[in-house]
């Protein structure tokens, strides 16, 4: 063909040369073809009519064999890359190294676009399977070229020769004029073992259009001449490196459901349905040339890692089936299917654009941290409330509300439809609760023996109720605080009046009632009949509280009222009344009760008696209570007896009679003994003499003594002596001793 003239870029991006001298393959031999050589057999083409450079492409297998080319045609390796120059152009490097060092006939490469057919597994397959099944020409199509360098006389001379038509009916142009500096160059090493060689695809093979082209399938070979029926001496049968082509970037960017509204930056709640719907939009652009958007674009979400240049680091679940690339022209913005994201965190899309291997457009993919977003958690509102104002021994509950929460995430997170709500896991965690106080200011201290946790299942409603209960040991002020443990990922914890001064958290329990029941008692013995004017008596008080607040403490005052006071106060101690002592403490008794006692009271008076008895608690735990009922009265009567005590008051007689019947002169005297002999062995004077003087009294003269004073009160014997003492000493004296036995019985 005829060698088409320089449109720009005439410096090749590769260092070619200097001719005689040039270093082979240098940097620019990026992808390495090696080859068998020397004195081996290696396959390549058979030589046939059907095998000639122009035709191969037709023939039937087997279409290689085993041959062993000179040293003159058989290639050692070969070399091959490709880059843009400063225009933009794209420049393909071939190089070659052969066997001997004067060469003959042409080396060849050829550059098909379509990748060598499946049969032809070089890595993989032997030989033999190679002979029978592959023929590396097969995928030949219009647009592919060959590169031919004349070897003759050390020429640099380079023919470019495309193939048009529809296979297998392809022309092959003709070889035309070498090819134009500007669009080539060519030079051998210093030893002229190696060659190498540039050409600028745009101009010479794109017609200056920079279209976006790539090659799959390069052959070098050695070849008999420039003819179409040419024969092929050695091949290299190699996988290839691509070259040529365009480059395409696919970038892409989180949207929400409606596919045109970013994710925002600081990310997208979960919501309290535990789903967001997110999609992905992908701009895929080429450049190095242009050409027809096609292909599609394969999106793809993953749960990244919590880092902030985490990427799709994990599996990712595919999103829908492949997007379709289409458009007048690239870029092209394509939008991806929905995906329901499930979980809060971090998430990360993958956009695989597939490329059109046919017009040279090369894949390309999106996995950098633009393509990730953030899932944020719900945060719940939990509140709680009191219950109301109870007394010592009843319970107080606290009832939390908690709303806003967000279900668990579902078994695969990512889901490529919308998951059904009635399926999904409410959020679980727990609600701990505890109660701090009694005080009047602050929080007090914690009562550890309320603490209790509930498990969570989702808000709390109706029928779905958190709450907990604790019966106090003491009067006060109380304070509920209340923590939801939140269920990560998707629900966040909270927690509520941690300084208590929520109002509504407070709780106060008011003091027990206590009974005082009292008993009037003598001793330890309880009154049940009437005492004797004149005991000694106390009251017993038993004061009872409640199992919760324990033995009362604190004292009893107790008062008496004495009948007439009683009598004032319609039967009983109400008012008034003596204090029976000093206040007396409580003793801790049996149980929930205390007991005290009193001062004994001397009941002195018969009538109706009434103690009554006041307690008055010292702790808040307790209200006093007091007993004035009737059971605190008593009756006090008294009694009288019948007592004798006889006395006998002894008085005796004496008659004196004179024999001659003289008068009598003189005394008479009557002396009281005990006893019966007068005194004359034993006894004792009771009662002195009394004497009566006779004076010419006649006889008989009789005289009775007048006692008044001595008395005989038991039984007893005594003895009365008389005693005449005549003055006359004419007439004699006398005595004379009588006594006298009592008894007395009282």
């Amino acid at each position: 063909m005829t060698a088409p003239l320089a449109f720009a870029g005439s410096t090749p991006p590769f260092t070619i040369g200097p001719n005689g001298s040039a270093v082979v393959p240098g940097a620019d031999g990026a992808n390495n073809l090696p080859d068998l050589f020397g004195n081996v057999k290696e396959l390549g083409p058979l030589n046939s009519n059907t095998t000639k450079i122009g035709v191969i492409h037709a023939d039937a297998v087997p279409t290689l064999g085993l041959t062993n080319p000179n040293a003159q045609v058989d290639l050692r390796q070969g070399w091959t890359n490709s880059a843009k120059d400063s225009d933009g152009d794209d420049w393909l490097y071939f190089a070659w190294e052969r066997d001997s060092n004067s060469g003959s006939g042409f080396i060849a490469y050829e550059f098909m676009q379509d990748p060598p057919p499946a049969a032809c597994a070089y890595t993989t397959a032997t030989d033999q399977q190679l002979i029978d099944t592959c023929n590396p020409w097969a995928n030949r199509k219009a647009g592919d070229f060959m590169i031919l360098w004349d070897q003759q006389g050390g020429s640099r001379d380079l023919y470019l020769r495309k193939w048009t038509g529809t296979a297998p009916n392809l022309v092959l142009s003709p070889p035309g004029s070498p090819l134009d500096a500007s669009v080539s160059a060519a030079a051998y090493s210093a030893d002229g073992f190696r060659g190498e060689a540039a050409l600028n695809l745009t101009d010479a093979v794109f017609g200056g259009v920079q279209a976006c082209r790539s090659f799959a399938n390069v052959i070098p070979s050695t070849v008999t001449g420039n003819s179409d029926t040419a024969d092929y001496k050695d091949t290299i049968l190699q996988p290839t490196v691509p070259v040529g082509g365009c480059t395409s970037t696919t970038t892409t960017t989180p949207k929400l459901a409606d596919g045109s509204t970013n994710v925002p930056a600081g990310g997208v709640s979960i919501t309290t349905a535990g789903v967001v719907q997110v999609k992905d939009s992908a701009v895929v652009a080429v450049s190095g040339g242009s050409g027809t958007p096609g292909g599609s674009v394969q999106f793809s979400l993953c749960k990244a890692s919590n880092t902030a240049n985490a990427t799709c680091d994990s599996t990712a679940t595919t999103i829908g089936s492949p997007v379709a690339v289409t458009g007048a022209s690239f870029p092209v913005t394509v939008t991806s299917p929905s995906a329901w994201v499930t979980s809060a965190g971090r998430f990360c899309w993958k956009a695989v654009y597939s490329g059109v291997s046919a017009s040279g457009i090369g894949g390309s993919s999106d996995v950098s941290t633009g393509e990730c977003f953030v899932v944020n958690p719900v945060t719940p509102t939990l509140s709680t409330t009191a219950g109301s104002a109870v007394t010592l021994g009843s319970p107080i509950t606290d009832t939390a509300s908690l709303t806003g929460t967000a279900p668990r995430p579902t078994t695969n997170v990512i889901e490529t439809s919308a998951p059904v709500a009635a399926n999904r896991t409410p959020a679980g965690g727990t609600i701990a609760f505890t109660l701090w106080g009694p005080s009047t200011s602050g929080c007090g201290s914690q009562v550890t023996a309320a603490n209790a946790s509930v498990t969570v299942s989702g808000d709390s409603s109706a029928t779905n109720v958190y709450s907990t209960s604790y019966t106090p040991t003491l009067a006060g002020t109380y304070h509920w605080k209340a923590v939801y443990s939140g269920d990560s990922p998707n629900t966040v914890g909270q927690s509520h009046n941690g300084d208590c001064s929520v109002g509504a958290e407070d709780v106060t329990v008011g003091p027990a009632g206590t009974t005082t029941v009292t008993t009037p008692r003598v001793g330890s013995t309880p009154i049940t009949a009437p005492v004797a004017v004149g005991t000694s008596v106390t009251d017993h008080a038993v004061v009872t509280g409640t199992a919760a607040g324990g033995s009362p403490t604190g004292t009893v005052d107790f008062f008496v009222c004495n009948p007439t006071q009683v009598a004032a106060n319609g039967g009983t101690c109400s008012t008034g009344g003596t204090a029976a002592g000093s206040v007396s403490p409580l003793t801790a008794g049996a149980g929930n009760t205390a007991t005290a006692d009193s001062n004994a009271v001397v009941a002195n008076a018969v009538g109706t008696w009434c103690y009554r008895a006041v307690y008055t608690s010292n702790t808040a735990n307790y209200t006093g209570s007091s007993d004035a009922s009737t059971g605190e009265c008593f009756q006090v009567k008294d009694t009288t007896g019948a007592t004798s005590a006889q006395n006998w008051l002894p008085n005796d007689s004496a008659t004196i009679t004179s024999t001659g019947g003289t008068n009598l002169n003189g005394t008479l005297s009557f002396t009281l003994y005990s006893g019966d002999n007068c005194g004359a062995t034993s006894g004792s004077v009771l009662r002195d003499a009394e004497t009566f003087t006779l004076t010419d009294a006649a006889s008989p003269a009789t005289r009775v003594t007048t006692n008044s004073l001595t008395k005989v009160s038991a039984t007893s014997t005594v003895s009365w002596l008389v005693s005449f003492t005549s003055s006359d000493p004419l007439v004699g004296s006398s005595t004379h001793c009588e006594k006298t036995s009592l008894t007395i019985t009282n």
